[in-house]
């Protein structure tokens, strides 16, 4: 009977781990440019919940460790627009070293009991990455043929057509999504000027 026990848990644990390396494989998606831009993006989003998931402690969020999920993601979306920013694209598995390195760096200083608070610290550990690394950044995008220089731009030379990488399509929803709040605002405001001109009938 335990050796029966012994086998059915053996048989759970390897499919367990195929499932884990089939679930990894599809969130890891995002790392093909040939994926439809809004796949990779979904797929990015999910991998790096993933990652924060499974690298960091958070059992100082209690309930609110969903939303700090949420949050930790986004300020990761501005690391990776702080390099859409200085024309550094890079994409695939340069990409994923960097953010990697970061989220290692904070999950080496909560495992050596260094992060009293942990979100001003996650915040300037994720904020200052892209600085703090610039040359390094820079030479890896330059390297890698993907750095776009302003002065080419400037000159009006464009390259051929390809697929966006992974900074173009942050940054292409960052600023819709900025579009959208400013549409809402403008609305909001337009609404409000008309019942403010609105003869009062009392």
């Amino acid at each position: 009977m335990a050796f029966e026990s012994f086998l059915d848990a053996r048989e759970q644990s390897a499919a367990n781990a195929e499932h884990q390396r089939r679930r990894d494989a599809e969130v890891l998606q995002w790392l093909n440019r040939d994926q439809p831009p809004e796949d990779r993006l979904i797929k990015f989003d999910a991998w790096i919940r993933q990652e924060l998931i499974v690298k960091l402690d958070w059992c100082w969020a209690g309930t609110g460790k969903h939303r700090r999920i949420e949050q930790c993601r986004l300020l990761l979306e501005g690391l990776v627009l702080d390099l859409w920013k200085r024309g550094w694209m890079l994409d695939g598995r340069a990409l994923k070293k960097h953010l990697d390195a970061c989220l290692d760096d904070a999950a080496a200083a909560q495992k050596a009991g260094r992060v009293k608070e942990f979100w001003p610290f996650f915040s300037a550990i994720v904020n200052r990455y892209v600085g703090t690394n610039a040359e390094e950044l820079k030479m890896e995008a330059i390297s890698a043929g993907a750095y776009v220089g302003q002065i080419v731009s400037r000159l009006g030379i464009s390259a051929s057509p390809q697929a966006p990488t992974l900074p173009d399509l942050v940054a292409q929803r960052h600023d819709e999504t900025l579009r959208e709040k400013l549409a809402r605002k403008r609305r909001k405001d337009r609404v409000k000027k008309e019942d403010e001109s609105m003869p009062q009938l009392f």
